[in-house]
C-alpha cells in the first residue's frame, strides 16, 4: 500500500468527521485498488469510520467487502448494522441473507418498534436479496408509481384507498412519507405530523386495524396534489 493510500485509510477513522469524509471521497476516487487494505482496516474502526468505509464499498460496486460487511451486522451500532445490510443488498451478495435475517431476529428480540430505521433497512435488504416476500395487494399494485428510486410510491389522491387495501390483505401500515415530484425527481415533503406505533400485546388483527385507522387519519390530513406522492412502510405478521 502506498503512503497516500495508507494515510487516507487511516484518516477514514479520524476523530474529525470532516477529515473522515474527505478521505472517503478520495478513496472512492482511487477506485477498487483501495479495497484490500480498507477491508483489512474496517473491523478496528470506530462506527463513523465504518460508515464511511461502507459508503466507499457501495460506491465501488465490488463484492469483495462481502465478508467484512457481514461481520458488521454484529456491530453495537444500529446505524452500522443497518448500513451494512443495505450495502450487502446493493452489492447483491445473496449469501448474506441468513446473517441479515439473524440481525433482524436479534432486533425483534429487543422488542423495538418495527418502524425504526434499522428494522426498515434490514427488511428491505432481505427483500432485495430474495429472502423476504413483499406483499403488495392487487389494488395497491395497480395504483403504484415509480419516481426515480421511489418504487413503489402512490399518488396521494389514492393514499386512503391504498391503506385500506393493505389492511384488507392483513398488512399493517406503520407510516408513510410524502415526496414532491418535479421534473422526474422526488424531493422530501415531510409527513402528516401524525405518528402511531403498535402494541405487541395485541392480536395481529387488532394491530392491523389500529394501524389502518391511524394511517387513514393521517391520510385525511394529507394534501392531494398531482405532484405529491407517498411511500408507505408496512409489515406482514411474519415481520413482527
Amino acid at each position: 500500500m502506498d503512503s497516500t493510500m495508507a494515510r487516507l485509510v487511516g484518516e477514514l477513522d479520524a476523530e474529525s468527521t470532516e477529515v473522515a469524509e474527505e478521505a472517503q471521497h478520495a478513496l472512492t476516487a482511487l477506485g477498487p485498488e483501495v479495497l484490500d487494505e480498507l477491508i483489512a482496516a474496517v473491523p478496528r474502526f470506530a462506527p463513523f469510520g465504518q460508515l464511511c468505509a461502507i459508503e466507499v464499498f457501495t460506491a465501488l460496486r465490488d463484492p469483495r467487502p462481502g465478508d467484512v460487511l457481514i461481520g458488521l451486522l454484529d456491530s453495537e451500532s444500529a446505524t452500522v448494522r443497518e448500513w451494512a445490510a443495505e450495502a450487502l443488498a446493493d452489492l447483491g451478495i445473496r449469501r448474506a441473507g441468513p446473517a441479515i435475517q439473524r440481525a433482524y431476529d436479534a432486533f425483534r428480540r429487543r422488542g423495538e418498534s418495527p418502524g425504526y430505521s434499522e428494522a426498515v433497512g434490514l427488511r428491505d435488504a432481505l427483500s432485495q436479496l430474495g429472502a423476504r416476500e413483499v406483499v403488495i395487494p392487487p389494488r395497491a399494485a395497480a395504483l403504484r408509481v415509480a419516481v426515480g428510486p421511489l418504487d413503489p410510491a402512490w399518488p396521494t389522491f389514492h393514499l386512503a384507498e391504498v391503506i385500506e387495501d393493505f389492511a384488507a390483505h392483513d398488512q399493517a401500515v406503520l407510516y408513510f412519507q410524502l415526496w414532491q415530484v418535479k421534473n422526474g425527481s422526488a424531493f422530501g415533503a415531510g409527513g402528516p405530523g401524525i405518528d402511531w406505533d403498535i402494541d405487541r400485546r395485541w392480536s395481529w388483527h387488532r394491530i392491523v386495524a389500529d394501524c389502518r385507522d391511524w394511517a387513514l387519519l393521517a391520510a385525511d390530513a394529507t394534501a392531494r396534489a398531482p405532484d405529491l406522492v407517498a411511500t408507505v412502510c408496512w409489515i406482514d405478521a411474519s415481520d413482527l
